[in-house]
C-alpha cells in the first residue's frame, strides 16, 4: 500500500493486517510510535465479521473512522428478530437494549480498508502486504529482532502477532489454548437484494438460519447444519437445501433459488488462549481468543483489545514497564474474552431448545454495549 523506504529500527513489529493489527498501528502511529504492519497475504483479507456493535462503533466514533465507514454505505440496523420452528422467538431491539441504539452492518474488508487509509496517511506507519516472519531473535525472555520473507531484519522494543495463525513468534509465547468443537457446521453465501431487518431462524433438529443486508443490493445467507449432513447438503447435495429451509424459515424470499453450492464454510470453533504475552512478545486478536459467530461481536472485542494494548505500548518506558503494565491492564482481557466465549457457548448448545435458548440469552451481552 505504500513504498516508503523500510526501516530497521522501529518501536512496533506487528504481525497482521486484519482489523486488530491495523487497528493498533493506526492508534500507535498517531501517537508518533513507529511501526512496521506486516501481513503475509497479498491483499485485505475477506474473510471476517460484518456486525459492528456498540463497543466497536464507539472506538470507531471516537477515532474519526465511523463517518468514513458512513459515506461507503455502512447499513444502519437496530432490529434483529429470532424464530424457532417457524414461530416468534423474540425480537432484540438495540433501541431498547443498548444506549447507542443500533448496529452497523459493513463488510469486513471495507473496514480494515478504512483503517489501513488512516495508517497510510501516517508517515511513522510502514504497511508490507505479501511478506511473513521467518525467524526471530532473541536475548533470554526478550525478543530483539525478527527476519521477514522480503529479506529484511527489524529490531523493535514489542513484537505483536495478531495474525491468527502460527508463527515463530506465537510459538515462543507457547500459549495455552482451549478450543471447543460443535456439532454443527455453517456455510455461508452472498445473494441479491436487501433486507431492513436481521433474520435469524432456528429448528428443533439443530438447522440455523441467517439473513442480513451486507450492502444496499446485496445480503449474507449464513446455514447451520447438523455436522453429518454437511457432505450430503453441499458437497453431495443429495439432500435438498431449499426445502429443509423452508420447512422452519417463514418470512423469506427466494430460497427456491438458493443453490447449495455457491456456499462456502466457515469457522464455528470457539478458543481461548493464555497467556496473551511473554516479555515483549505479545498476542492480539485472533491469536488471543475466538467465540462462536452467533455473539456477533468478536471483531467489536478485538477493536477493544487494541485500544488497551496500544495505550500500554505508548506509555511504557522500559521492558521492566511494559512487562508491568500488559500484566496489569492486558492480561485481565482474558476474563472479558472467556465471558464472551463462554456466553457463545451457551447460545451454540441451546438455539434448538427454545426455552433453553432463552434462559441462556442476554440482553446486554447479546447487544455489546459497554
Amino acid at each position: 500500500m505504500n513504498d516508503r523506504t523500510r526501516t530497521s529500527d522501529v518501536d512496533v513489529v506487528i504481525l497482521g493486517a486484519g482489523i486488530s493489527g491495523s487497528l493498533l498501528a493506526m492508534l500507535l502511529g498517531r501517537q508518533g510510535l513507529r511501526v512496521a504492519l506486516v501481513e503475509a497475504k497479498p491483499t485485505v483479507g475477506t474473510k471476517g465479521a460484518d456486525f459492528l456493535k456498540p463497543r466497536g462503533l464507539r472506538i470507531l466514533a471516537e477515532h474519526g473512522l465511523l463517518d468514513v465507514l458512513r459515506s461507503q454505505g455502512a447499513l444502519q440496523r437496530a432490529t434483529i428478530d429470532f424464530h424457532h420452528d417457524g414461530a416468534p422467538l423474540l425480537s432484540y431491539d438495540f433501541a431498547e437494549h443498548t444506549g447507542l441504539g443500533y448496529y452497523l452492518v459493513v463488510p469486513y474488508a471495507e473496514t480494515v480498508r478504512a483503517v489501513l487509509g488512516a495508517c497510510a496517511e501516517l508517515s511513522t506507519v510502514d504497511i508490507r502486504f505479501d511478506t511473513s516472519l521467518v525467524d526471530i531473535h532473541t536475548e533470554g525472555s526478550t525478543v530483539t529482532e525478527v527476519g521477514l520473507s522480503d529479506g529484511t531484519r527489524l529490531k523493535a522494543r514489542a513484537f505483536v502477532d495478531s495474525s491468527g495463525s502460527g508463527t515463530p513468534l506465537r510459538d515462543l509465547i507457547e500459549p495455552d489454548r482451549r478450543v471447543i468443537s460443535y456439532d454443527h457446521g455453517l456455510w455461508m453465501t452472498t445473494i441479491p437484494g436487501t433486507r431492513t431487518r436481521g433474520q435469524l431462524y432456528f429448528s428443533s433438529d439443530r438447522w440455523l438460519a441467517y439473513f442480513y443486508s451486507v450492502t444496499a443490493d446485496s445480503a449474507r445467507v449464513f446455514v447451520g447444519v447438523p455436522s453429518e449432513l454437511e457432505e450430503a447438503v453441499f458437497l453431495r447435495q443429495s439432500l435438498d437445501l431449499a426445502t429443509k429451509l423452508a420447512s422452519f424459515v417463514t418470512d423469506e424470499d427466494g430460497i427456491a433459488a438458493l443453490d447449495a453450492s455457491a456456499f462456502e464454510r466457515a469457522p464455528v470453533s470457539a478458543f481461548t488462549s493464555g497467556p496473551y504475552h511473554r516479555g515483549n512478545a505479545v498476542l492480539l486478536g485472533g491469536s488471543t481468543f475466538g467465540c462462536h459467530p452467533m455473539t456477533g461481536q468478536g471483531m467489536s472485542y478485538t477493536m477493544e483489545d487494541a485500544t488497551v494494548l496500544a495505550a500500554v505500548l505508548t506509555e511504557a518506558r522500559d521492558a521492566h514497564e511494559l512487562d508491568r503494565l500488559l500484566e496489569q491492564r492486558y492480561e485481565p482481557r482474558r476474563a472479558v474474552h472467556m465471558r464472551l466465549v463462554e456466553y457463545g457457548d451457551n447460545l451454540a448448545r441451546r438455539y434448538h431448545d427454545r426455552d433453553a435458548y432463552l434462559g441462556v440469552h442476554d440482553v446486554v451481552l447479546h447487544g455489546g454495549d459497554v
